[in-house]
């Protein structure tokens, strides 16, 4: 790519440098809603997230965004380790034998248990060349 077709990125003025340690999602056919906040232990119980920040987004954004956050993810654990997640805040992990799902919900789902193996699984895919520093 030339310089000339290159996009040039700035940062605004006003941009705004918030903390999050918790995300929440809303979908439509049109796009993806990511609703940013923070847990607040000031008045538990019981514990309250208080949202702050939405950012909403068409799915070709959303797609690129997954994109990318992985890698930066991969990258961050081949070069600091994997990094641990609590086991009460852990995703559950899909599961494909429910009797109620439609052989095509069936695969979906296992391709989800597969993803989240490679997350959060005791044995994740490390990608060639990177074995070894990832454990």
């Amino acid at each position: 790519m030339s310089d000339e077709t290159k996009v040039k990125i700035e940062r605004d003025q006003n941009l705004a440098d918030l903390y999050a340690n918790n995300t929440r999602f809303e979908t439509s056919v049109w796009d993806l809603k990511l609703l940013f906040g923070k847990l607040d232990l000031s008045q538990t119980p019981p514990e309250i997230v208080r949202l702050h920040t939405s950012i909403t987004m068409p799915w070709p954004t959303a797609k690129i965004m997954a994109y990318f956050m992985a890698i930066n993810v991969i990258i961050h654990q081949q070069e600091q380790g994997v990094i641990p997640i609590p086991e009460r805040v852990m995703p559950p992990r899909p599961d494909p034998d429910n009797p109620e799902l439609s052989a095509f919900h069936r695969d979906t789902i296992l391709y989800m248990r597969w993803v989240h193996d490679q997350f959060f699984g005791p044995e994740p895919y490390v990608p060639p060349g990177m074995g070894g520093s990832v454990s």
